[in-house]
C-alpha cells in the first residue's frame, strides 16, 4: 500500500443466530467464501459476532452452560464477540468465564459490571487493533442492559451511553483512527448511543433481530445488523486514508446464504464433537429413586416435593418454595441420568435465599393459589404453565373454592404456627421473584443471596446423590379442607 492508495477493510459480521446450527454451518461455508474473494483482492478482513449465537434448547449449550458451544465458534473462524444475554442471563454472568475459556476470541462487555466493579471473568470491554501502515481500529463491546435484570446476580450496570464515552475518549488517546461499537444492543438503543455520543465511525449491532439490507446512517454514524438465525451475513467495507485513518467511504450490506449452500465440513465436525460431549454427560448416573416422581401444576407432586426439599437442604433454610412449571415432565423410579434429569427440569433458574417475615410466606403462598398466577405461561418456561408452588418445610391447610386471599386458612412451620412478624430463612428461586406472575414479592432493598451460575437441576442432583436411594418426598404438604 502506498501513500496515496486508500486502506480498504470488510468486517463480516452475525447476530442473533439463536443456535440454528444447519444454518450456521451453512453461514460459515459462505463467509470462507467471501473471505478469500476479499483478501484476494487486497483487502483486510475479519469475522465478528454481535452476540446471542447460542440456545439452550439446544442440549450441548443447555447442559454446558454454553461452554462447549464456543469451539463451534473457532470453527467458524470468528476473531471478536460482543456478549449477548443467551448465556448471561439464563446463568449468569459468571458463566461466562467457561464459555471465554474454550474460545479463541475476545468477548467484550464493557457496561456488563456493577457500578465502576471489575468485569465478570472471562470479559473484556475493548480492543485495539493494529491495522497495515501503522493504523490502528479500537472496538468497544456494549451489551443489552435487560432492564435492570442483572440486578439478581448484583450487577447494577452503569448506562452504556457514559460507559462508550469513556472508551471513545480511551481509545482514540492511545492512537485509534477508527473507532467501532460492537453492540448487542438493540437498534433503538443504539440510535441512542449515537445520538450522545460523538466519534463513534460505525455500530455492528444485535438483539433486536433486524435486517437493515444497507445499513442505517443515524446522525452521521453506519449502523449495521444482519437479521437472524444465520440467514444472511452481514458485511461493512470501509475505505480509509491511510495517512490520517479517516473514512472516505462506506456501505454496508446483508447477504443471503443460499438455501443450496454446502454446510461447513469444519463447522460439522465441530458440532458432531460437541454432540458426543454432552452423550457422554447425559449418561452419567446421578443415583437412584425408590418410587417414581409424578408432575403436576395444579397439585402438590413428587418432583415438586423433591425440588423443594432439596433448596431448603441446600441453604439450610426454614421453608422452601419453588414453582411447579419448571418441571417438563416426571422422574421414574430406579437409576436417574443426568439426561434425565435435563429432561425433566429444563431451567436455569438460580437458587436463592431470603430472609422474609411469615407475612411475605401467607402472601405468596395466597398468590400461588390464584388461578390467573399458576395457570399463566412466562415465555422463558418454555410452554409449561407457572404451576402452584410446590413447598418444604410447611403444611397448608386452604380452601381452594374461597375468594382470594382468604383460601389459605392455617400454617405450620416445622410443627410452629406460622407467625406474621416472625423472620425465616426461605430458599426459592429467581423464577419465584417474576414480575407480575411470580408469588414472592420482595419489599424494596430487601437482600436476596443469589447462587449464580448454579441452577435449580444442580441443586436437584446435589440431594439425589447424597440421599441416593431416594425415598419416595413426604407428601401432604398441601391440605385441601373440604
Amino acid at each position: 500500500m502506498n501513500g496515496s492508495e486508500l486502506f480498504r477493510l470488510s468486517i463480516f459480521h452475525t447476530n442473533d443466530m439463536h443456535g440454528h446450527l444447519e444454518a450456521m454451518a451453512r453461514l460459515s461455508a459462505f463467509c470462507r467464501r467471501l473471505r478469500a474473494e476479499a483478501q484476494a483482492q487486497g483487502r483486510t478482513v475479519f469475522l465478528w459476532d454481535a452476540g446471542d449465537y447460542a440456545d439452550r434448547r439446544v442440549r450441548f449449550c443447555s447442559l454446558t452452560k454454553g461452554a462447549a458451544f464456543s469451539p463451534v465458534l473457532n470453527a467458524m473462524g470468528y476473531e471478536l464477540q460482543t456478549m449477548g444475554n443467551d448465556i448471561s442471563l439464563p446463568y449468569g454472568p459468571q458463566a461466562m468465564a467457561a464459555v471465554a475459556a474454550r474460545a479463541h476470541f475476545p468477548i467484550l462487555a464493557a457496561n456488563c459490571r456493577d457500578g465502576d466493579g471489575p468485569l465478570p471473568q472471562g470479559l473484556g470491554e475493548s480492543v485495539l487493533i493494529p491495522l497495515p501502515g501503522g493504523l490502528k481500529m479500537g472496538v468497544i463491546g456494549l451489551t443489552a442492559p435487560w432492564d435492570g435484570m442483572y440486578e439478581i446476580f448484583g450487577l447494577h450496570l452503569p448506562d452504556f451511553r457514559d460507559v462508550a464515552r469513556d472508551w471513545v475518549a480511551k481509545l482514540r488517546a492511545q492512537g485509534a483512527a477508527l473507532l467501532i461499537v460492537l453492540s448487542h444492543l438493540g437498534l433503538s438503543d443504539d440510535r441512542r448511543l449515537v445520538e450522545a455520543v460523538s466519534g463513534i465511525d460505525v455500530i455492528i449491532g444485535g438483539h433486536s433481530h433486524d435486517c437493515l439490507p444497507s445499513g442505517e446512517e443515524h446522525n452521521g454514524v453506519l449502523i449495521a445488523q444482519a437479521g437472524q438465525f444465520a440467514e444472511g451475513l452481514g458485511r461493512v467495507d470501509l475505505a480509509l486514508d491511510p495517512r490520517t485513518g479517516h473514512v472516505i467511504a462506506r456501505s454496508a450490506q446483508v447477504l443471503p446464504v443460499p438455501g443450496e449452500e454446502a454446510p461447513d465440513p469444519t463447522v460439522d465436525e465441530a458440532i458432531a464433537d460437541a454432540e458426543r460431549e454432552v452423550e457422554a454427560l447425559i449418561a452419567q448416573p446421578i443415583g437412584t429413586l425408590q418410587s417414581g416422581l409424578d408432575v403436576d401444576y395444579e397439585r402438590e407432586c413428587g418432583i415438586g416435593d423433591l425440588a423443594a426439599d432439596a433448596l431448603r437442604e441446600h441453604f439450610g433454610a426454614d421453608i422452601a418454595i419453588v414453582c411447579s412449571g419448571m418441571f417438563h415432565q416426571g422422574l421414574r423410579e430406579g437409576l436417574v441420568t443426568l439426561g434425565q434429569l435435563d429432561a425433566a427440569c429444563f431451567t436455569t433458574a438460580n437458587p436463592c435465599l431470603t430472609v422474609v417475615r411469615g407475612s411475605q410466606v401467607l402472601s405468596a403462598l395466597e398468590r400461588g393459589l390464584e388461578p390467573a398466577i399458576y395457570r399463566s405461561t412466562p415465555k422463558g418456561f418454555r410452554g409449561t404453565p407457572m404451576g402452584i408452588p410446590q413447598i418444604s418445610g410447611v403444611q397448608v391447610e386452604y380452601h381452594p373454592t374461597e375468594e382470594p386471599g382468604h383460601r389459605v386458612r392455617r400454617v405450620v412451620v416445622q410443627r410452629e404456627p406460622l407467625e406474621g412478624d416472625r423472620l425465616y430463612r426461605l430458599a426459592h428461586t429467581d423464577a419465584e421473584t417474576l414480575a407480575e406472575v411470580g408469588y414472592l414479592q420482595l419489599a424494596e432493598g430487601q437482600e436476596t443471596k443469589i447462587e449464580a451460575p448454579i441452577i435449580l437441576p444442580e441443586v436437584m442432583q446435589e440431594y439425589i446423590r447424597f440421599h441416593s436411594p431416594v425415598a419416595q418426598p413426604a407428601g401432604g404438604r398441601w391440605l385441601p379442607i373440604q
